[in-house]
């Protein structure tokens, strides 16, 4: 969660003793070696890591340490800010990035007297820095005199957007957040009353709002570039300006541009639109929508398939492209995080060039070579969409001689249990010579079997707790 956080503290110690931290928070409890291992370190420096948290927590929070591991506690009343207020101060490099949001060309002088830091050591944790920002294609350019960013203005939002959006919620970078936050409410509540609106990631979108309005607040604006003033954006300009005016920002041109397609990052998919969004959509964007359901219909026909076009691929790929196509520059760089490739099954694999084909076919505008994340992102929403029909992974057989009521009713209970990526298949003895069984099965019995050519899981005849989980443990997989 905090991950570009923790590339950015240049403090070895402070960093460990931040994982440390997050780690109890992410875990009710959890032992010295457990935190050792995921920390790759000592159990020694753990516990001295543990003592001097402890030294440290702010009121209403308490570690407990017992023979079952460790627990951090909070009262009801305990914010996670707080936690952020005691230690993140102790990281040069945090405040020295906090800061240059607020004040693009930072004096340093004052900023070495609130730290009580020397000009060399900022410079040689700004150096550190800079090794990580280099992802980002930014740099901090420091003098004697001050410090600023060296970059594009947008590379810098993006930047401090996928710092900032774990903060977001707990006030540690946003002062008075409640109130700022409301405004952004207000304007997802009007955009519904106009029935444009869209199922959106809400912190993501909150966290875009304050770094574009800190930042023209800064007057750290954009260059100029060129955009669309299509039908879509034209349908939301005049409440972003509303929006934008509450914090008394006056937003025009590509800063405006911007500020609708940071919103429209936020849209999810798998989205209910509104009335007269899906009505802007079906008129002015028919042929995009027509290529991707004439893609899911082929594919559909392909895998034999015929529920996939009631699923919301279609949908999600329009979404998608249309993302891509508001300003492909821009897309490029808000989802240069995606660069990776997804997890994918073998049967995904061979959509590769089904998805070539349709990014190929005239459905965006901009460059020959398509953007390699955008492959990523179609494999990601085809198999979303495929599997919520074939949810199944594996095949269990359950092999089981018992009264036939009370084998029902395990029956039932493994079903349930193991969920609803395991086919559960009840069979006889006579069945095992004629099972077309994959390398994933598994067979479950309550009695000895002589020979079989899959694995075997006896169980009781009244099962007991240990064996249910052991089976879970043996038969979970997951699409990652």
């Amino acid at each position: 969660m905090y991950a570009l956080l923790k590339r950015i503290i240049t403090e070895k110690d402070l960093h460990r003793q931040i994982r440390l931290l997050e780690q109890l928070l992410h875990q009710p409890q959890i032992t010295a070696k457990e935190l050792a291992n995921q920390l790759q370190t000592t159990e020694r420096t753990v516990f001295s890591d543990l003592q001097i948290i402890k030294e440290q927590l702010p009121k209403d929070w308490q570690i407990k340490t017992d023979s079952s591991g460790i627990a951090l506690q909070r009262t009801k009343e305990a914010l996670t800010n707080d936690l952020w207020d005691v230690f993140l101060p102790y990281s040069l490099s945090v405040q020295l990035i906090k800061a240059l949001l607020f004040q693009p060309n930072l004096a340093i002088k004052p900023f070495l007297n609130a730290t009580g830091v020397s000009f060399e050591t900022l410079k040689r944790h700004t150096k550190k820095i800079n090794t990580q920002l280099q992802d980002y294609h930014l740099q901090i350019k420091l003098t004697a005199t001050n410090a600023k960013f060296e970059g594009l203005e947008s590379n810098i939002r993006i930047f401090y957007h996928r710092l900032l959006v774990p903060f977001t919620h707990n006030n540690y970078f946003f002062s008075d957040y409640a109130v700022h936050e409301v405004h952004y409410f207000q304007f997802l509540q009007q955009v519904k009353k106009a029935q444009i609106q869209a199922e959106t990631e809400e912190i993501f979108g909150v966290c875009w709002f304050f770094i574009n309005t800190i930042r023209n607040k800064t007057r750290c604006l954009l260059p100029e570039f060129s955009f669309k003033e299509d039908a879509l954006f034209q349908l939301y300009t005049p409440y972003l300006k509303a929006l934008y005016q509450k914090e008394g920002v006056y937003l025009e041109g590509n800063e405006l541009f911007f500020a609708f397609f940071c919103f429209l990052e936020s849209w999810n998919y798998n989205n209910q639109f509104g009335l007269h969004l899906q009505q802007v959509l079906t008129h002015n964007y028919h042929d995009l929508t027509a290529r991707t359901k004439q893609f899911v219909l082929q594919w559909s026909q392909d895998f034999q398939l015929p529920t996939l076009n009631a699923t919301n691929l279609a949908e999600n790929l329009m979404l998608l492209l249309l993302k891509y196509n508001e300003s492909p520059d821009l897309a490029d760089k808000f989802e240069a995080d995606y660069q990776h490739s997804p997890p994918q099954k073998a049967t995904f694999a061979t959509l590769q060039a089904d998805n070539l084909r349709l990014l190929q076919q005239d459905l965006t505008e901009a460059k020959e070579n398509k953007p390699v994340y955008l492959l990523h992102l179609i494999a990601l929403l085809q198999q979303q969409a495929f599997f919520s029909l074939q949810a199944k992974t594996r095949t269990v057989y359950f092999l089981f001689q018992s009264e036939p009521a009370w084998k029902a009713f395990v029956e039932q209970e493994l079903n349930d249990y193991l969920g609803k990526r395991i086919a559960l298949k009840t069979i006889e003895v006579t069945d095992l010579p004629h099972l077309k069984a994959s390398d994933k099965d598994l067979i479950v019995s309550n009695f000895p079997l002589d020979q079989s050519d899959l694995p075997i899981f006896y169980i009781s005849t009244f099962p007991t707790k240990n064996e249910l989980r052991q089976l879970a443990e043996l038969t979970y997989e997951t699409y990652l």
